[in-house]
């Protein structure tokens, strides 16, 4: 009963309602921890299937016996009830072995995906968590960062040992207490606005929506319950606890969501996550529950026309949900329902008092869904969890940050967060009822509304099919005018985050990139990103004065002074000039030079002023000495003939013509196998003219710079060789190629490749792995070679074993950076992104990412790069690359942008940003 002093403000009509709204059923759970409820069906049904994943499954005596294992392990190493455990994992059912341990000594999981979370937010939540131990799996222990104080286990190795061991193993513990108020689980928050917070749920509250209507689901022996969901999410727990407690096979899904889904009884989801999977497929489908975010009427009335459907609200810091509503086509108002058992929720306003009925306020839960509180954040515990005043005692409420209110029917109507409820122009505006207007169109699955400015709202729908004018007309029909979004964009489908939710951040950009209609990237015109008028930078940063090309000319016009000043030039002062020229150019491009000169223009620490290191980082522009050595050296040469004509030198400078012609940029583009073969053969055999000239002339120090010369050009072949190569081909456009042969790249080198070494050879970027010896290429195809290569997938392939810094290396001068790159450019970043020496965000753009770089690349890139802006080609078209990686600048508060694409966007990005003042590198295409 609610203390009745608590709600006098209210009419007595409106007190009567305000308790008999506000509170469940009254239905004490038949256990008040819920290790208890899993161990009463490993007794009860030992033999029913407990878990399947693939082709494995285990069944309830075997979970039981599995669980004491690592149960009896971790008492082993000092755990206690109260306790907290890391469980580092990714699906499987050695993860749900894991998790049945840790309760079973009392203590509490505290689980991550340690795929997709950065090594720094794992170290913040052990540490935050107090865990001492980690349980991981044997595939992912390289993912699992050093953590000081920590021990971490495998769990399918040690339960292989265990299985192995000649002798049974001792695998007792203690009967340990556990009560209603022990910690069941430590959830993190996804710390989109911060750093994580830890939310303790106890078992009493895991056992009051898991062990009652509608909670439980009508979960049973006999049925089967997906587990669709990410582990950190708190809805995975409904999954897996709910399952087990009542005796059902939890279903763990693979890559193939649907195929998952098709196969049980229960489902527990959020709407987007529902949304893309096939209604029709899934008709043996008996109960079905979303929660986690508003749900599109739409998908309510699919699926409930076959299953009982279940629309549910509620943060984690109140249980996984604590309301439900039973929804059908039949009462055909969707709300989010009435309190769970043992809940109650109140509509408040600011001031704490109770709203009217049918008054929108804020909703705050209370009863026995309300958890322990943050770890380690008192001053968040204050603002969130607050004395309960209409329970009475020493019960707590929460602060639930929704706003609702209650319709005649004693239910509650859903109006969004109250960070959803934004000013336009003045007026106060409910994003969630816009996106519920223009859900009435016909075919529309699902919208989403967000600000852009204190003018603008823009909105997302899907599919691509809906009409957008019907969809603005909705609006229009049952708003107010400062509601109509200014941009509608209709998509097939819309992003979601890890855990299964609207990627609100990627639609924010893409509305932005939509909404400002900007030109192209390279254009001179104002582009929205930093004031472009600025004239010595527009012309000062132009390609045509890129340090490459200030390079060549400087070079060159040192040789023109020499020669003007110079009264008279003898044969031998010109053989010289010669020589210089040409040492100077074949030295600048030597990979040790290369490395050398990446090495101290990136050793300048960070705090020195910006320009300086942004002057530093041109470092790799130094094929422009190549280009201005070569060329001139090739003019002393033409000199020094004219002068005395002979057949040797008339034949050498026709080889140095024919080299220089090849390559021209557009020449060298379009026959790039002939270039190749001409300055391979034509340098080689330009070197054995100069050794029969120098030889003419007996110079000792022509003959030394030659020796340098020579041994600097076979260096690189002193090191080849043909090693085994391992690929994994995600798709017909990509391969990985695994090395391991003795060499450890470092990260932002690349390896030169060839199938046949004196004829091609081609440069890529190396991505070493982590925690063991070898590396890894992302080769796509990019023409013939690649192509040949990908669809023939040699065992061995040659290799010139000498690393070179690339141009991803400058990233070291910069305390954050923004990495940009399309398609297979995102080869060269990953080692940087990976090795995460500086913080970064990527943007990347290419044509459906998972289908051309498989799964596991992608996930990877996610893993490292939780807040990559991954924009799919084939979806949403192509992206303004300079907007989007100045509104990655924006957000993440980056130095410089590096880019890898191909030639005419890198510069186009490479200039953007630049004639604006922004740092920006990207590769040079020369010889």
């Amino acid at each position: 009963m609610f203390v009745e002093s608590a709600f006098l403000s209210l009419t007595p009509h409106d007190q009567i309602l305000f308790e008999q709204y506000g509170q469940g059923p009254s239905v004490p759970p038949k256990h008040l921890d819920i290790k208890s409820a899993i161990q009463e069906m490993c007794f009860n049904y030992p033999n029913q299937t407990a878990v399947e994943h693939e082709n494995e499954s285990i069944t309830y005596a075997e979970l039981e016996l599995q669980s004491n294992r690592v149960a009896a392990l971790l008492f082993q190493q000092g755990v206690r009830p109260g306790d907290h455990v890391a469980l580092f994992v990714q699906r499987s059912v050695s993860m749900v072995i894991g998790l049945l341990g840790i309760l079973k000594v009392g203590a509490a999981y505290v689980p991550q995906d340690v795929r997709i979370v950065p090594a720094e937010q794992l170290k913040h939540i052990a540490t935050t968590a107090n865990t001492k131990i980690i349980l991981t799996l044997s595939t992912l222990k390289h993912l699992v960062p050093d953590i000081e104080g920590h021990t971490f286990f495998a769990i399918d190795d040690y339960l292989q040992e265990f299985a192995q061991s000649p002798t049974e193993q001792n695998i007792s513990f203690p009967k340990l207490k556990i009560s209603r108020d022990t910690t069941c689980f430590v959830l993190f928050t996804s710390g989109t606005t911060g750093k994580p917070n830890g939310v303790q749920v106890t078992h009493g509250n895991v056992c009051n929506i898991l062990l009652t209507e509608p909670g439980s689901m009508g979960m049973k022996p006999g049925l089967k319950v997906s587990q669709i969901l990410n582990i950190s999410f708190d809805m995975a727990a409904w999954e897996i606890l709910g399952a087990l407690s009542h005796g059902s096979t939890l279903v763990i899904r693979g890559q193939d969501i649907q195929k998952a889904i098709q196969k049980v009884d229960i489902v527990i989801a959020t709407p987007s996550l529902l949304g893309s999977i096939n209604a029709n497929l899934c008709k043996y489908v008996k109960f079905v529950a979303v929660a986690g975010e508003p749900c599109p009427q739409a998908l309510a009335d699919q699926w409930s026309q076959f299953s009982t459907f279940y629309n549910s609200c509620g943060p984690t810091e109140v249980t996984i949900v604590n309301t439900m509503q039973n929804y059908s086509l039949a009462n055909g108002n969707l709300t989010i329902g009435k309190p769970t058992p043992n809940n109650t929720v109140y509509i408040l306003n600011e001031d704490l008092s109770p709203c009217k009925i049918g008054e929108i306020g804020e909703m705050w839960g209370g009863g026995d869904c309300v958890s322990k509180g943050y770890l380690k954040n008192d001053e968040l515990n204050n603002e969130r969890y607050k004395p309960d005043p209409f329970l009475g005692g020493h019960r707590k409420m929460f602060r639930t940050r929704d706003l609702g209110r209650w319709n005649h029917q004693g239910e509650l109507e859903h109006f969004g967060r109250t960070d959803d409820q934004v000013k336009i122009r003045g007026f106060r505006v409910e994003l969630d009822s816009v996106s519920r207007a223009i859900e009435t169109v016909e075919n529309c699955k699902q919208a989403v509304t967000l600000k852009l400015d204190s003018r603008t709202l823009a909105a997302f729908v899907s599919p691509k099919s809906v009409d957008i004018t019907a969809a603005k007309n909705a609006v229009e029909k049952s708003l107010p005018y400062y509601c109509t979004p200014a941009v509608i964009i209709a998509l097939d489908e819309l992003p979601m985050t890890a855990r299964g939710k609207i990627d609100k951040r990627m639609l924010t950009i893409m509305a932005v990139n939509h909404q400002e209609k900007v030109p192209a990237p390279g254009s001179t015109e104002k582009i929205g990103l930093a004031p472009a008028d600025r004239l010595w930078l527009k012309v000062s940063k132009h390609p045509l004065l890129m340090p490459y090309n200030r390079l060549a000319v400087g070079i060159m016009l040192i040789n023109l002074i020499i020669f003007l000043r110079a009264q008279e030039l003898s044969i031998g002062a010109m053989m010289n000039l010669t020589l210089i020229n040409f040492a100077i150019a074949i030295l600048i491009r030597q990979h040790h030079v290369v490395n050398a000169l990446f090495a101290m223009a990136t050793s300048v620490p960070t705090h020195y002023p910006i320009k300086l290191r942004w002057a530093l980082g041109k470092v790799y522009h130094f094929g422009g000495i190549h280009v201005g050595g070569f060329f001139s050296g090739t003019m002393w040469l033409l000199l020094m003939t004219m002068n005395r004509p002979a057949i040797l030198p008339v034949i050498h400078l026709l080889i140095l013509s024919a080299m220089i012609i090849m390559a021209l940029p557009k020449i060298r583009g379009k026959y790039h196998n002939q270039f190749e073969i001409v300055a391979r053969f034509g340098g080689w055999t330009s070197l054995v003219f100069f050794w029969i000239q120098t030889a003419q002339t007996a110079n000792v120090i022509h003959g030394l710079v030659l020796l340098l010369v020579t041994f600097s050009v076979a260096l690189p072949w002193l090191r080849l060789k043909k090693v085994p190569i391992k690929i994994d081909k995600p798709s017909g456009h990509v391969i990985l190629a695994d090395f391991n042969y003795g060499v450890t790249p470092f990260a932002g080198s690349s390896t030169e490749l060839s199938r046949n070494p004196l004829f091609e050879w081609h440069s890529f970027a190396n991505v070493p792995i982590p925690q063991r010896d070898g590396f890894k290429l992302t080769i796509s195809r990019a023409g013939d070679w690649t192509g040949k290569l990908i669809d023939e997938c040699p065992s061995h392939i040659w290799v010139k074993a000498v690393p070179t810094a690339g141009v991803g290396n400058v990233e070291k001068l910069f305390k954050k950076v923004i990495w940009v790159a399309t398609g297979s450019g995102i080869g060269p970043c990953l080692p940087h992104l990976f090795a995460n020496h500086v913080p970064s965000m990527l943007v990347w753009s290419t044509r459906n990412p998972r289908k051309t770089y498989g799964n596991a690349l992608v996930d990877e890139i996610l893993k490292a790069q939780p807040n990559a802006v991954i924009w799919d080609t084939d979806k949403d078209g192509k992206p303004n690359l300079s907007q989007l990686a100045y509104q990655a600048m924006k957000e993440f508060g980056a130095e410089a942008v590096i880019c890898i694409s191909n030639k005419k966007v890198t510069w186009d990005v490479v200039y953007a940003m630049e004639s604006r003042g922004i740092p920006a590198f990207g590769a040079i295409w020369d010889s």
